[in-house]
C-alpha cells in the first residue's frame, strides 16, 4: 500500500510539472508507464501473498488436525500399554496357580472312596483279611474276586474260601449303613475258548461262563443273607479284559474275574420300584 501511494504521489507531481511545463512530455510518459509497471507488479504482489497466506493457514489447519491424531494415538498407546501391564500381570498369577496346581500330587488311593465311610471300612479289611483271593477298589466301590482263586478251571462251583468271604461280604452289605445299596455281580473270563465238551454244553461260549459264575456269586450272597431284590448278575466273557491277554488266545489270571459293585439306590440299573415286588424265588443250594 505504501509503495501504491508514493507512485501516486510521482504521478500527480509528474502530472502537475507537465501542466506548468516543468517536465518534457517523453520524460512524463516514461514515468507514467514505469509507475505503471510498478503499480501491476504490486497488484501481482499481493494477489501471491493473500495465496501464500491463505496456504500458510491451511497448512496450520492440518498440522492443529494432526496434532490431535497425534494426541488421540498417545492416549491409546498409554491405554494399551496399561492393559498390556494387567495383562501381563494376571498371565504371571496364573502360570504361579497353574505351577502350584501341577506340582501338587494326587491324594493317595486310600483315600478316596464313594461308600459310606463304615462301609468303606469294612470292605477294606475284609479285603486285606482276604488279599490272596479278592482286592478292594474304594473309588468304585467294587470287590473284585480273582477267578481262579473262585473257582476251578471251567468251572462255575465257588470254591470253600470264597463262599466264606462272601459271607463276610454278606455281612457288611446287610449293616444298616449299606442296606439301601444295591449289589451288582459282574463275571469276566479271558479269551481263551472252552474246550471240554460237558463245559461247551453247560455254558456254551465264555459269555455263558462268566454269567453262569455271576450267578453263581449271587447265589452264594443270598444264601449268606442277602435279599433277592437288591442283586443282580452280568456277564461279560472276554470283551472287557483289564490287562491285553497273551497272544494266540493264551488269555491272562487277570482277566478271569468276579466284580462285586456296592451301588448307591439312584442309580438302579431299572426303572422298577413302583410297584409291589415279586416273591423270592427259590434257589438251589451250593453244591
Amino acid at each position: 500500500m505504501t509503495r501504491w501511494l508514493v507512485v501516486s504521489v510521482v504521478l500527480a507531481l509528474l502530472g502537475g510539472a507537465v501542466i506548468t511545463g516543468c517536465v518534457p512530455r517523453e520524460v512524463h510518459n516514461k514515468a507514467l508507464a514505469a509507475a505503471q509497471r510498478a503499480n501491476a507488479e504490486l497488484r501481482r504482489s499481493q494477489l501471491a501473498l493473500q495465496v501464500a497466506q491463505d496456504e500458510n493457514q491451511n497448512v496450520r489447519a492440518d498440522l492443529a488436525r494432526r496434532q490431535q491424531e497425534v494426541g488421540r494415538k498417545d492416549k491409546l498407546i498409554a491405554s494399551l500399554e496399561t492393559e498390556k501391564e494387567f495383562l501381563n500381570d494376571s498371565l504371571t498369577k496364573l502360570k504361579d496357580l497353574y505351577d502350584k496346581v501341577a506340582g501338587r500330587k494326587p491324594p493317595p488311593l486310600g483315600t478316596i472312596r464313594v461308600l459310606p465311610a463304615r462301609v468303606d471300612e469294612g470292605l477294606r479289611a475284609l479285603a486285606g483279611q482276604n488279599a490272596a483271593l479278592m482286592e478292594y477298589l474304594p473309588e468304585y466301590g467294587m470287590i473284585k474276586l480273582k477267578g481262579d482263586l473262585t473257582f476251578d478251571k471251567g468251572s462255575t462251583v465257588v470254591k470253600p474260601q470264597a463262599v466264606a468271604a462272601l459271607k463276610k461280604l454278606a455281612e457288611i452289605v446287610n449293616t444298616d449303613a449299606a442296606k439301601e445299596f444295591h449289589v451288582y455281580v459282574a463275571g469276566h473270563t479271558d479269551d481263551i475258548p472252552l474246550v471240554k465238551p460237558q463245559t461247551i454244553r453247560d455254558h456254551g461260549t465264555n459269555w455263558g461262563l462268566s454269567s453262569h459264575r455271576a450267578l453263581a456269586v449271587v447265589k452264594a450272597l443270598f444264601e449268606a443273607g442277602v435279599d433277592q431284590a437288591r442283586m443282580g448278575a452280568v456277564g461279560f466273557g472276554k470283551h472287557h479284559p483289564i490287562v491285553p491277554n497273551r497272544a494266540g488266545n493264551k488269555g491272562h489270571p487277570l482277566n478271569r474275574r468276579v466284580e462285586i459293585w456296592i451301588v448307591p439306590p439312584d442309580r438302579f440299573l431299572t426303572a422298577g420300584g413302583t410297584v409291589a415286588p415279586a416273591a423270592p424265588e427259590e434257589v438251589a443250594p451250593q453244591k
